[in-house]
């Protein structure tokens, strides 16, 4: 019954992504605007301290924010409780650990310090590695199907998954750090997979009408999905850790979108090519 709904207003679905992706793109752009910066960058690319402090008992955020007004906080939850505070680079990590301590905050601690410098060594490096893995992902994509035409609609796709997903990612008050990236490379092959079953699959036309194929490649895809989005958020619940939520969460958001994108988007997108093909 679902699936008969979306087969009537397939043409109506069509427009889900790109409206997604217009609200996207007027985010990464007012970043762009106002801070120079598509995204915005953690301590890990832009420079600064990170102190993860353990939390032995539940503390007020808003008074401790009043108290460290140069430092940004947030806390974590799961496993075990967490404060981040991460500072500029010219702040001393001394005097943000004594402030804490006045604060009445003296749990185990850790200590992470990255240069302005490396920290731009590591945005390079950022940079190089998702442009080598777009690139590598196409040329695969044309190998397999040899075809400009269905090749393009998937690699679109991921495209397009990947800039709403650093659209939302940044919406939610997600930066951009290594582990946030390396979650990103992910959902680039992520994404692709799923595509590629639904190609592969809709250029099987000639054997079954078009409505089948793809009712078919969305069964399997939408399991593949669902599964994983089970896995991700009992990570998120469970893990208790900084590093591991923010992967987590950004992972839930491109596997989300690429439901929406691969379904609504590029399912129709083919639907619409192989039937002016055929004739």
């Amino acid at each position: 019954m679902i699936y008969e709904k979306y087969e009537k207003l397939w043409k109506v679905w069509f427009f889900v992504p790109f409206i997604i992706l217009t609200f996207a793109v007027i985010i990464l752009l007012n970043n762009l605007i106002t801070t120079g910066s598509f995204v915005g960058t953690d301590v890990d690319i832009s420079g600064g301290n990170r102190i993860t402090m353990e939390l032995e008992k539940a503390i007020d955020i808003s008074k401790l924010q009043s108290a460290l007004p140069y430092a940004s906080l947030r806390v974590i939850t799961g496993a075990r409780n967490e404060l981040i505070v991460e500072t500029a680079p010219d702040v001393d990590a001394k005097m943000v650990l004594a402030d804490l301590a006045g604060a009445g905050l003296n749990g185990s601690y850790d200590v992470t310090t990255v240069g302005p410098i490396l920290g731009a060594i590591f945005w390079k490096q950022a940079e190089i590695a998702i442009i080598a893995a777009f690139i590598l992902m196409s040329m695969v994509v044309f190998i397999l199907f040899r075809a400009p035409v269905p090749s393009g609609m998937v690699i679109l796709s991921v495209i397009i998954n990947f800039i709403i997903t650093a659209g939302l990612m940044d919406a939610v008050g997600i930066k951009l750090s290594l582990p946030v990236l390396a979650a990103l490379l992910m959902i680039i092959g992520y994404s692709v997979d799923t595509d590629i079953l639904l190609t592969t699959e809709l250029l099987k036309v000639r054997e079954r009408e078009i409505n089948a194929s793809i009712k078919i490649a969305m069964k399997t895809g939408l399991t593949m999905s669902l599964t994983t989005l089970g896995a991700l958020t009992a990570l998120f619940l469970i893990s208790g850790t900084f590093v591991l939520q923010q992967m987590a969460t950004v992972l839930m958001i491109g596997v989300g979108m690429d439901i929406i994108i691969t379904w609504m988007g590029n399912a129709n997108m083919l639907r619409f090519w192989l039937i002016r093909r055929q004739k």
